[in-house]
């Protein structure tokens, strides 16, 4: 079968393209032509330039001279965390794509937040719902949509947008409900595409690079989760060196602070730490593919963390946002966690079996 992913894969972010990745790769091993639908939005590009202009113009006059300034003063910095990521995406994506007039036998939308109420237009983008591109079988899979806080005029669009669809994955066990509440009763939880790759073909796909120092990754992609004083005597509790991953290229890059740091690096961080603190949901997902201890908090938006921890018997490991006190738990047992992925891992792969040649 020709298939096309629908998905965000052209954003500068680690989960959005590891996760098209991973689509891309599962798909290919179970027989198919795969390749991208090249759709990249204006408003994404936007957002991800050097300058943005939607986030110029939605600024007071007071913060349009700040966000002129920083942009100069951290071009040097935002180049060079673009410079990763193209690269990445020039091996991982662009030889994939095709134009949005390609025809294929499968369309599948997600993974990621395809399905969010897009800040631009206040809703949600109908190309990532089916329907609009030529195909003859429109799915989702692992289609995700944030926060799910929806007007009763959402709803109804939404149920509108999600009938164009022939079968129906979801990431989070909240929108599984919230579609069933809609009508919708063939509505399957699927993983993240990330988890359906071993971390054996994850080596394949980046290789490793070892890191000599013991140290502590500390991601707060969602500044607030954390408190950095308790992060700081955790990791003087287990005599380990912080390296602090951010998401944003800010500052100049150093070995205690990645500031542009792509894909690669990225997954190499999460594979030689000693412990992983993360606000960051793939940066969640990426520590239990590499078995680590880790640890998660989310001042909002904390679904997507909370499906996937309660899934694989974790669920202790999601920390209320902002505790002083270092957490005292034990390792983590990865056989049983191995194990329950691979049975998540058959009914996700089977759902796309099923679907994709049904």
């Amino acid at each position: 079968m020709k298939i096309g992913i629908l998905t965000y894969h052209r954003v500068p972010n680690y989960g959005a393209l590891l996760q098209a990745v991973a689509t891309r790769v599962v798909l290919q091993g179970l027989g198919h032509e795969v390749f991208y639908v090249d759709y990249y939005p204006k408003y994404h590009r936007d957002r991800y330039k050097y300058f943005s202009s939607y986030a110029f113009k939605h600024r007071s006059l007071k913060g349009k001279i700040r966000y002129v300034i920083n942009s100069i003063k951290n071009y040097t910095y935002k180049k060079e965390r673009k410079e990763n990521f193209d690269s990445f995406i020039e091996r991982e994506i662009t030889p994939y794509c095709k134009p949005q007039t390609e025809r294929y036998d499968v369309i599948i939308y997600g993974s990621d937040q395809i399905w969010r109420k897009q800040q631009e237009s206040g809703s949600f983008n109908p190309i990532y719902f089916g329907g609009l591109l030529p195909a003859s079988k429109h799915i989702a899979y692992a289609a995700s949509m944030g926060i799910m806080d929806l007007t009763d005029g959402d709803k109804a669009l939404l149920k509108k947008l999600v009938s164009n669809l022939d079968a129906i994955g979801v990431r989070e066990l909240g929108l599984q409900k919230l579609l069933k509440n809609l009508g919708f009763e063939n509505v399957q939880q699927v993983l993240d595409p990330t988890l359906l790759l071993r971390k054996e073909q994850w080596d394949i796909i980046i290789p490793v690079i070892s890191l000599s120092k013991k140290y502590l990754l500390y991601y707060d992609l969602l500044r607030g989760s954390f408190s950095d004083e308790m992060v700081i005597k955790f990791a003087k509790e287990k005599h380990l060196e912080i390296i602090r991953l951010v998401g944003t290229a800010t500052r100049k890059n150093s070995y205690y602070l990645r500031t542009s740091a792509g894909p690669d690096e990225f997954l190499n961080l999460i594979r030689n730490a000693e412990f992983v603190f993360t606000s960051s949901f793939h940066g969640l997902v990426f520590s239990i593919i590499n078995e680590k201890n880790f640890f998660a908090s989310f001042k909002t938006n904390a679904q997507r963390a909370e499906s996937i921890l309660s899934a694989l018997g974790l669920a202790e490991r999601l920390l209320p946002p902002i505790i002083t006190e270092p957490p005292r738990i034990s390792d983590i047992n990865y056989d049983d966690v191995r194990q329950k992925i691979a049975e998540l891992r058959g009914r996700s792969i089977n759902y796309l079996k099923v679907n994709c040649y049904g």
